[in-house]
């Protein structure tokens, strides 16, 4: 029988059977453990028993099952039994009333005859587009009758529609090509066409000179897929098992019409070559426009303010990949080690995905001498897959890193690619060198803004800042009814401090009263410095206790501090007068609320000193002491 001179991969076949309906018939009980089709041991918490409908869930529509890789166990009747697709290792298939999967054990040669009713655990899993359940644990309990068959038309049949179902479909025979496995194309009246599919393991039970070309016969199969790459959404074809589940309807046509057909394929090869050009043309064309609108998309995301470089990078790289330009791409920057790390990868094949992981970033020393390239390329090479191209990210601060476009499959970029990774290349350096500008500009005017509202002594916030604080708060205080109490703070004989020991050892008890206040206000507290050794405390309390309790416990906590780098030699201890005003109760306003609170730190002063005081009634005076001296 002659062969076609196309020489098709070996096919490892895994089918999806998905909705068909039939009655089970005869169930046994379950047979010994021998039946098993596994060596793994029993589990001792199975999943539930589910229906296969529920296994083969794509809520997205991107023909992955939601579910891969997750453990399950089902029922159904046989409907491809064991050693047809494979003479070593577990594969079947089997349907229950709602679907049909591929078992698939590669340890295990158990053997299942169709009608065997089977329960299997395995994981979900997906090869070459086919779902099927992956170390499959299978065990025999009864017999059922297989599924019917459905009549459609080759239309109907060359889709998802009925993956996995056992259909019958009449139609004309074309090319044949026969390897360890057999392809017979069948035609269809509305032109389309579909693969009759027989394994090798049977291929020899067929007379193929029953099916010359131009056989009209009807074939009894299971719809099958076949995709190496991802997305799963063409390549059908129909599994056939059996010599007997194909039909021969008539023979092909006589002679004296095939003389007819060649005239008329010759009139067709004139008018496919003018096609062919045309073609040529178009698929120019489109490889342009297809190049203009991957430049496009990523002129417009590259240039989106304030995204990090992260983001950017992964824009880039799944624009690429999107639009077909590569099969995966991955960006390679220098961070402020100067190590080369992994910053974005993208593949249009997720099984890509693991090998895009090149591991540990590249140190220094890894890549010194410019030998950045030859380090990218020979870890790739590890991981299998094909280096397409190697671009560096230049800018005018230096090379920030590398684009790297990728292929599972040796071959080299075509021109569309190289002028598409080039143009790439350019817009991807000049986005990560203006998002460095922008970070910069943020952290400097960051800076700036935190000079402008702290005290640079301290690190407090200043009295500009707290007027903008409370032009804020009391509206919402007045809404609330309260909630805040103010603590004038100011460190008793400060100035002896400095007269003593000098100006220098006063700034660092002011640093150190400064940080004890910090330390205890939380983050709704507002701690200043008013000037000179005056602090505030601006705490959220609403009760005269929780606000007394507050500042008596700042209190010691300053009065036990030991300033011991203060004056070298010297253990130098400080306490500070406090005084309390709370909103509502001394005041309903900022500048109130300020003379309060200043007038109980004094009333502190003349007390003794080193304590608090609740403030007794608003302000009205200024900040002296009675008889106008000022307190120290």
């Amino acid at each position: 029988m002659p062969t076609s001179a196309v020489r098709l991969p070996h096919l490892s076949i895994a089918l999806i059977l998905l909705c068909t309906g039939w009655p089970l018939v005869g169930a046994s009980a379950p047979t010994a453990p021998s039946d098993r089709a596994s060596s793994s041991e029993q589990r001792e918490a199975p999943p539930k028993l589910e229906t296969i409908d529920k296994l083969l869930v794509d809520r997205d529509r991107d023909t992955v099952p939601d579910r891969k890789n997750e453990l399950v166990r089902t029922r159904g009747v046989v409907t491809v039994p064991s050693g047809v697709m494979r003479n070593r290792a577990l594969q079947l298939v089997i349907q229950d009333e709602r679907g049909g999967i591929v078992l698939f054990n590669e340890r295990s040669n158990a053997e299942f005859a169709a009608g065997d009713v089977v329960e299997a655990t395995g994981k979900v899993a997906q090869f070459r587009g086919a779902v099927q359940l992956r170390d499959a644990e299978v065990r025999r309990i009864g017999r059922a009758k297989v599924p019917e068959s459905e009549g459609l038309d080759i239309r109907e049949a060359n889709s998802w529609t009925h993956m996995g179902h056992r259909v019958r479909l009449e139609g004309v025979t074309g090319e044949l090509s026969l390897d360890s496995f057999g392809l017979l194309e069948l035609k269809g009246a509305n032109g389309q066409s579909i693969p009759l599919f027989i394994p090798a393991r049977v291929v020899d039970n067929f007379n193929w000179k029953q099916y010359a070309p131009g056989t009209r016969i009807q074939a009894t199969g299971v719809v099958s897929i076949y995709k190496p790459q991802w997305p799963y959404d063409s390549d059908f074809q129909v599994v056939v098992t059996s010599p007997q589940d194909i039909e021969v309807l008539s023979p092909p046509p006589p002679a004296w019409q095939s003389w007819v057909l060649w005239g008329v394929a010759a009139a067709a090869a004139l008018l496919g070559l003018a096609l062919l050009v045309l073609h040529m043309i178009q698929s120019r064309n489109k490889a342009r426009e297809r190049e203009l609108a991957t430049l496009s998309a990523l002129s417009t995301a590259l240039s989106t303010p304030d995204l990090p470089e992260e983001q950017l990078a992964r824009s880039a790289c799944d624009i690429l990949t999107a639009y077909g330009i590569v099969d995966a791409a991955m960006v390679q920057a220098f961070d402020d080690r100067g190590y080369l790390r992994q910053l974005a990868t993208s593949a249009s094949d997720p099984s890509l995905g693991g090998a895009l992981d090149l591991g540990e970033p590249m140190t220094a020393a890894e890549t010194m001498g410019g030998a950045h390239q030859l380090q990218i390329e020979a870890r790739i090479a590890k991981q299998g897959l094909t280096l397409l191209a190697v671009h560096p990210l230049l800018a005018p601060s230096g090379t920030q890193g590398f684009l790297v476009a990728l292929s599972p499959r040796k071959r080299r970029p075509s021109e569309m690619q190289e002028r598409t990774l080039l143009a790439s290349v350019k817009l991807l350096a000049m986005a990560l060198e203006n998002s460095k500008v922008q970070q910069r500009a943020k952290l400097e005017q960051a800076e700036l803004q935190q000079l402008v509202i702290t005290d640079e002594l301290t690190k407090l916030y200043n009295r500009r800042f707290l007027d903008e604080y409370l032009r804020v708060q009391i509206p919402v205080a007045r809404r609330r009814g309260g909630g805040l109490a103010f603590l004038a703070i100011d460190i008793d004989h400060f100035k002896r401090i400095n007269d003593t020991w000098g100006h220098e050892a006063g700034d660092r008890v002011l640093a150190g009263v400064a940080a004890q206040i910090r330390q205890a206000s939380r983050s709704s507290d507002l701690p200043v410095r008013l000037g000179g050794e005056e602090f505030l405390a601006v705490v959220a309390e609403a009760e005269p206790a929780g606000a007394m309790v507050f500042a008596e416990r700042l209190r010691a906590s300053i009065e036990s501090q030991i300033f011991d780098a203060a004056v070298p030699g010297e253990s130098l201890q400080v306490t500070v007068s406090i005084g309390v005003a709370l909103f509502g109760l001394h005041g309903d306003d900022g500048p109130t609320l300020l003379r309060a609170s200043d007038e109980a730190m004094y009333a502190s002063k003349r007390t003794g000193r080193n304590r608090v005081t609740l403030a007794t009634q608003p302000a009205t005076t200024g900040r002296t002491a009675p008889g106008g001296v000022p307190a120290a």
